[in-house]
């Protein structure tokens, strides 16, 4: 028996011996810096031999930001009502919002946009030709599924806070007029608003920010959340296969360490980018007519049902 497992273990000795030859098992070790279309990050790569090598690391975006801006209305037909004086439903509004209290409205909300675009990679290049230089990869970045985030300057906190207040006494001054079940009896908060008020605030409508329509023509008007913020999220798939091709050579013949890389090729995100509103509300194909900055964004994120790739890097081997 002891004779036998010596024989099996010699023979299986023997054939990585010989597997290791004949594929030229040899491994080096890199550490590298790269820049491109995935952000920047740091990748460590080992060459198994003269025909695969494999790189693991981290990109992330570095951070910057986008504006985004979007108009106050009253009512959701698009109508501004304007009155003998010129002044529209937002401006008779915003004026008895600033007699109550105090807080005077802007009509403009400014956004800020901003990518969250980090990932793990896993990616092995395999070389088919004699000089080493050309590969094609495969492999996978992973990462958290919102890429992007939106949300109101602090500046405009306080147009959203007189937006959730109005629209909380729209709410009160509909449920005194048409609930019968009402326990307010024409007095909220202390306040009991003259009729013609009431009725002028019926008339008028809710506050919000119009940002399209959804399939049916209905106006999404974007309201503040509970916090008085507005808020967006970009989302796609968390797990992304990649393919692609790449160039590796060294950038002084006459220093075999460093290396310069080059890498072209495809994320597959699962799709077009999905864009969620604080309330859930789904903008990319739930809505038509997205306006303004919004809607030339979204119509250039809708383009991209995968993403492209293309990397630079620098490396360094550690081994040889």
């Amino acid at each position: 028996m002891r004779h036998l497992t010596v024989t099996v273990l010699a023979a299986i000795l023997s054939l990585g011996s010989m597997t290791a030859k004949t594929f030229d098992f040899n491994p080096d070790f890199s550490v590298g810096l790269n820049a491109g279309t995935t952000g920047t990050g740091i990748t460590l790569r080992s060459r198994i031999n003269s025909y695969v090598a494999v790189r693991t690391g981290f990109d992330f975006m570095p951070h910057f930001e986008f504006p985004m801006h979007f108009s106050i209305q009253v009512g959701d037909d698009g109508d501004p009502g304007y009155d003998s004086e010129g002044r529209s439903r937002f401006d008779r509004m915003a004026g008895y919002l600033e007699e109550m209290t105090g807080f005077k409205i802007d009509q403009q909300v400014d956004m800020i946009g901003e990518p969250h675009f980090h990932n793990f990679k896993l990616l092995v290049d395999v070389f088919p030709f004699r000089n080493g230089h050309w590969s094609f990869t495969a492999g996978f970045y992973a990462g958290p599924s919102v890429i992007g985030r939106a949300y109101n300057r602090t500046e405009d906190m306080t147009t959203l806070l007189s937006v959730a207040m109005y629209n909380n006494i729209y709410d009160k001054v509909y449920d005194i007029e048409y609930n019968d079940e009402c326990e307010l009896d024409g007095v909220f908060l202390g306040l009991e608003l003259p009729p013609a008020v009431n009725e002028k605030i019926l008339n008028s409508g809710r506050m919000g920010m119009h940002v399209g329509d959804f399939p049916d023509g209905t106006p999404y008007m974007m309201e503040p959340d509970q916090d008085n913020m507005v808020k967006a999220t970009m989302e796609v798939n968390s797990f992304k296969p990649y393919l692609g091709a790449g160039y590796n050579g060294l950038i002084d013949k006459k220093n075999d360490r460093l290396t310069i890389a080059a890498d072209c090729g495809i994320l597959f995100w699962g799709g077009s980018p999905k864009v969620y509103t604080h309330d859930g509300t789904e903008i990319m194909d739930g809505l038509q007519n997205v306006i303004g900055q919004v809607g030339k964004y979204t119509d250039i994120a809708r383009k991209f049902k995968v993403f492209p790739v293309l990397n630079l890097s620098v490396s360094y081997r550690l081994s040889r």
